[in-house]
C-alpha cells in the first residue's frame, strides 16, 4: 500500500473518530476553491454565434464542501462553467476517490450554467484536476460546524422565457421588446430558493449553499463572468465584511431567464439580499447525520427524430443553418440511450438535495418539490452531466428550439416524467432510511 493511500486511509479515519464525538447537533465540513479564471482571449460559450473577450467581469471558481458524519463524507462542487459532461464527470469522480479515499458516488459535481466563460476544453485537463484539487483541500479543511437552513423568495428577477403566440411557443427576445409582455407565459418561474449555510465555531459563516432556479445569463455584455452567482457572492461578502464562498447549486431553469429590462446588477442585489435576510432566520439543523442515495441507469433517447425545417425558418430564420447542422451532428452521434446520474443527499432530518444533469424545465422541478417528504429540498440540474434540455410535454406540443432534437436536445420526449419518478423514489428512499424519524 502506497504512502498516499495510507495517507488518505489515516485522515479518514481520523475524521471519522472525530465526526463520532461530536455534539449531536455539529457535523464536520471543509472547504476548497479553485480559481478556474481564464487568462487572454477565450471565447465565450452558450449562444449560437460566441464572442471572444479577455476582460474579466467576476472571476471564475471550483468551489468544493465536504461534510462528513459518522463515517459518511458527501461531496458538492460547483464549477463556474456552462456544462460538464457526463464521460468527465466519471473521470473527475474517479479521481476525487483516488485522491481522497471518497467514494465516487457521493459526489455531485454542478455547473452553473454560466454563459460567460470557457467551455472545458480550454482547460489543459478538461477540470478534472482543478476539480480534484478543490475537493483534496476541502478534505484537509474539515472542522467542527453548526448547519442552519432556510427559504428566501426573490422575486422580479426571473420570468419564463417561453410565451404562446399564435399557438406556437417563442422565446421572448425572438419578439420585439415592446411585444414580447403581450402574450401569456407557457409555464411558471420560481421565485423561491432553499439555502443551507454553515457555520464554524468563530460564529463565521464557513459556507453557503443555495438553489436557484433561473438560467445564468444575466451578463449580456461580451466579459468572462460567473454571471449574476458571482455577483452575489460578492454582495454577501461585502455584507458580512469577509470573503464567505457562496455555492449556487443551478435550479431548474430550462425556460427560466433574467428579467432583461430591469437593470442588470439589480438581479445580484435582490437574491444575494434575500440570501443576507435568510441568514437572520436560520432554522438549526438538529441531529445532523448524512446519507447518500445514488442511481445509475440508462436513459432513452429520443423518439423518432426529425428535423423540423419549418418550425425553424418560423422561429429563427437567421439560424436555420445553424439548427441544420446541429441535428445533423447529433443524429451522426445519435445513441439508444445515455449513461444518467441521479443523486440524493440528505442533510438532518428537513433537508435533502435531488439532482438531474439537464437543463429541466420549471414546472418540473415544482412538481418534485410540492411532493417532497423533506421540508426543504433543492432540486438541481446541470449535475453530473449535462443532457440537454428536458421539456414539458406541453412544450413538446408547443415547439420552439428546446425541443429540437440537436445538441440540447435528444433525450426521450418522456424524460421529464422518469427523471421526477426517479428522483421521488430516491427522496423517499432518504426518508425512509432516516434514523431520526
Amino acid at each position: 500500500m502506497n504512502h498516499s493511500l495510507l495517507l488518505a486511509l489515516s485522515l479518514g479515519l481520523l475524521v471519522t473518530n472525530a465526526a463520532a464525538q461530536l455534539p449531536p447537533n455539529e457535523i464536520t465540513a471543509g472547504i476548497g476553491l479553485v480559481d478556474i479564471t481564464p487568462v487572454g482571449e477565450v471565447t465565450l460559450a452558450g449562444s449560437p454565434s460566441p464572442k471572444k473577450t479577455s476582460e474579466v467581469k467576476t472571476r471564475l471558481y471550483v468551489r468544493a464542501l465536504v461534510l462528513a458524519s459518522g463515517g459518511t463524507k458527501a461531496v458538492i462542487v460547483t464549477l463556474d462553467t456552462l456544462k460538464y459532461p457526463v464521460d468527465l464527470t466519471v473521470k473527475a469522480r474517479a479521481s476525487i476517490e483516488k485522491a481522497t479515499g471518497i467514494p465516487a458516488a457521493n459526489v455531485i459535481i454542478c455547473s452553473s450554467h454560466t454563459h460567460s466563460g470557457p467551455l472545458w476544453p480550454y482547460y489543459p485537463d478538461k477540470l478534472v484536476t482543478p476539480i480534484t484539487e478543490a475537493v483534496s483541500k476541502a478534505a484537509h479543511d474539515l472542522t467542527p460546524c453548526t448547519l442552519g437552513m432556510s427559504r428566501g423568495r426573490a422575486e422580479g428577477g426571473a420570468e419564463c422565457r417561453r410565451v404562446i403566440k399564435d399557438g406556437h411557443a417563442w422565446n421572448r427576445w425572438q419578439l420585439k421588446p415592446d411585444e414580447s409582455d403581450q402574450y401569456p407565459a407557457e409555464g411558471p418561474a420560481d421565485p423561491d430558493f432553499d439555502l443551507l449555510a454553515v457555520r464554524s465555531a468563530d460564529g463565521k459563516y464557513k459556507a453557503i449553499l443555495y438553489n436557484f432556479a433561473c438560467h445564468a445569463a444575466n451578463n449580456r455584455a461580451p466579459l468572462i463572468s460567473a454571471d449574476y452567482p458571482g455577483d452575489v457572492e460578492l454582495h454577501v461578502q461585502k455584507a458580512l465584511g469577509y470573503a464567505v464562498p457562496a455555492l449556487f447549486l443551478t435550479g431548474a431553469c430550462g425556460d427560466v431567464n433574467p428579467i432583461y429590462s430591469v437593470r442588470r446588477d439589480l438581479f445580484g442585489e435582490k437574491l444575494g439580499g434575500e440570501i443576507l435576510h435568510c441568514l437572520e432566520r436560520l432554522e438549526p439543523v438538529t441531529k445532523p447525520t448524512l446519507a447518500i442515495e445514488a442511481r445509475e441507469f440508462q436513459m432513452p433517447g429520443r423518439e423518432h427524430p426529425e428535423f423540423k425545417e419549418a418550425e425553424v425558418a418560423r422561429n429563427w430564420p437567421g439560424q436555420l443553418e445553424h439548427y441544420r447542422k446541429a441535428y445533423t451532428s447529433m443524429k451522426a452521434r445519435e445513441q439508444p440511450s445515455y449513461l444518467y446520474f441521479i443523486t440524493g443527499i440528505r442533510i438532518g432530518p428537513d433537508f435533502a438535495i435531488v439532482t438531474n444533469a439537464n437543463e429541466l424545465f420549471c414546472s418540473i422541478a415544482l412538481g418534485i418539490k410540492k411532493q417532497s417528504p423533506f421540508k426543504h429540498t433543492m432540486t438541481v440540474e446541470q449535475t453530473n452531466g449535462a443532457h440537454g434540455y428536458v421539456p414539458t410535454s406541453k412544450a413538446f406540443e408547443n415547439g420552439s428550439y428546446e425541443t429540437w432534437f440537436g445538441e440540447h436536445s435528444y433525450l426521450t420526449t418522456q424524460a421529464a416524467d422518469i427523471i421526477e419518478k426517479e428522483s421521488m423514489k430516491v427522496l423517499n428512499k432518504l426518508r425512509s432510511e432516516d434514523p431520526g424519524r
